[in-house]
């Protein structure tokens, strides 16, 4: 599977907004959402407040993780997928995801969704943000089914939709497991095991209710 590399200079715009969210998260654990400001913010993401302003509206944007420039061009798709199925297509490229997250990501997501519990109002926005994915991805599953010679149409594009949505349930069951269980020991398993788990769990479930047509 390839993967396209981003070029240097969005590697840097990269790692500047990841500087800015994280400083967001930890200052919210710290202090509490309501005491944080812009320029706190930028001081301990050691940048400008106009380059916090380069890079996301406000601080509930820097909290969620959306920039201004958020693109589905943008996002990290692979060039091309290997899978001979709709749902293979789909869990293949959520590993892609997967390995392109670090543990430093994965408790910034632990940290976020405590302080979305906290702030219930942030959930518009957040389920906003969800909607984008949920489209970019059906539109990149869309086009990825053609090449399983699946015709274009409304037909394929429900298939590629009932694939994302699958695939983000078992994705939150994958986050849901992992930060129950990660505790920083060795022992511990990784976001990719936990992802196997999850998606053997779904198979299992899915084929315990159809396999003689109705449910159990």
């Amino acid at each position: 599977m390839e993967i396209e590399e981003p070029g240097m200079r969005e590697r840097k715009k990269m790692r500047t907004r990841l500087a800015i969210e994280s400083a967001t998260v930890d200052l919210a654990l710290e202090r509490g959402y309501d005491a944080v400001t812009i320029e706190a913010i930028a001081e301990r993401a050691d940048i400008t407040s106009r380059t916090f302003f380069n890079h996301f509206a406000d601080k509930d944007d820097a909290l969620l993780g959306i920039p201004r420039d958020q693109d589905a061009e943008q996002a990290p798709f692979p060039a091309t997928l290997s899978a001979t199925t709709p749902f293979g297509l789909g869990l293949e490229l959520l590993r892609s995801f997967l390995v392109l997250l670090d543990d430093e990501m994965f408790a910034l997501d632990r940290g976020r969704r405590q302080i979305i519990r906290d702030h219930p109002r942030l959930l518009v926005r957040e389920l906003e943000k969800l909607m984008f994915v949920e489209d970019s991805v059906t539109a990149y599953l869309d086009t990825a089914l053609g090449t399983l010679g699946i015709a274009e149409g409304r037909d394929r594009t429900d298939q590629a939709l009932a694939v994302t949505v699958t695939l983000t349930s078992i994705m939150r069951l994958t986050m849901t497991l992992w930060t129950r269980e990660s505790d920083g020991t060795p022992e511990a398993s990784s976001p990719q095991e936990h992802l196997t788990t999850s998606f053997d769990n779904a198979v299992a479930m899915i084929t315990s209710l159809t396999t003689d047509g109705t449910s159990k």
